[in-house]
């Protein structure tokens, strides 16, 4: 089923291939125990420290590829505040994803100290395997069951890096975009150990549903699935679209965040002004940082946060 914007294809097709040329002249880090190895896969990039990374998924038998920046300052390996971001996808281009980076949105997080990586989930590029958030259909799609699967994936990478020696065990932070948002929104309905934060930027399923721009598939399913999501989700989850999204509008994200509300969960909508040519590229490039970067910082204090690089000691205290 199509969901998701195009653009996740392309946005960092340099990343995919700086990612080849390093797995394949360096072994992983890791040791191996029993099954796959996980851990850092090759050297340090000069950009945001850029690595590649092995992580556990929903799959013990099959490690997703992630993408890894962290804070400059390479000197200072205090325990840093986590943040997860997830991707969206489209079944016309899922296979052949470069690796994911959202740069400006990770720099955005790196710049104010967060360690930051970008799992990419099964199905999806180089990870590969089975796509198992992808065996409904439009016509009848399953977007609860969706949303856990592609859950499992973020919950195994979560819990890996929440256990690294230069990562912080709470305090953590999970994001997405597009389908990514709405995987991190069923993430919320677990309640992960560690995570202060969901974040979900323009989050849903289904959106161009036959190649139609504002058209959803199931839009009432989408609606209650969000409902079913938050009954049992207590975990803070934050909400950012944009008025001129061609994938999930204003009227569906407010109508989502009702549903979630309605049925005790915990969400903060905030519907922005029209962004580009489609406001569901609201994270793609740092003008971005000006839509929704006060809220977000607004959000993280009021939730008891302070930026990472004021925290001092050797883990954060939320």
């Amino acid at each position: 089923m199509q969901s998701g914007s195009p653009r996740d294809a392309v946005i960092c097709a340099v990343a995919a291939l700086v990612g080849v040329a390093v797995a394949a002249v360096a072994p992983p880090a890791a040791t191996k125990t029993s099954g796959p190895a996980f851990g850092a896969f090759g050297p340090q990039g000069p950009r945001l420290r850029e690595q590649l990374w092995l992580v556990p998924g929903g799959d013990a038998t099959l490690p997703l590829r992630a993408t890894l920046f962290r804070p400059m300052d390479a000197g200072d390996e205090r325990q840093r505040p986590l943040v997860v971001i997830n991707h969206g996808s489209d079944a016309a281009t899922r296979q052949a994803v470069a690796m994911p980076v959202f740069y400006w949105l990770s720099r955005w997080f790196v710049d104010r100290g967060y360690v930051v990586l970008l799992p990419q989930r099964r199905g999806h590029g180089a990870t590969g395997g089975d796509f198992v958030e992808g065996h409904d259909s439009c016509a009848d799609p399953d977007h609860y069951g969706s949303g856990m699967a592609a859950a499992d994936d973020i919950a195994g990478a979560l819990h890996y890096m929440l256990a690294q020696p230069f990562v912080a065990p709470t305090g953590a932070i999970v994001a997405g975009v597009s389908t990514g948002g709405w995987a991190s929104l069923a993430l919320a309905a677990r309640n992960p150990a560690g995570v202060r934060l969901i974040i979900n930027f323009a989050g849903g399923r289904g959106g161009h549903a036959f190649g139609m721009p504002h058209a959803v598939c199931a839009r009432e399913r989408l609606i209650a699935a969000a409902g079913a999501l938050g009954r049992s989700a207590r975990v803070p989850t934050l909400w950012f679209y944009a008025h001129n999204d061609s994938y999930f509008g204003p009227q569906l994200a407010a109508d989502m965040a009702a549903a979630w509300v309605t049925n005790g969960g915990r969400a903060d909508l905030h519907l922005l002004p029209d962004y580009g040519d489609d406001g569901h590229e609201l994270v793609a490039d740092r003008a971005g940082w000006q839509l929704w970067g006060p809220d977000l910082d607004r959000a993280l204090a009021a939730e008891g946060g302070r930026v990472a690089r004021g925290i001092a000691g050797a883990a954060a205290t939320w």
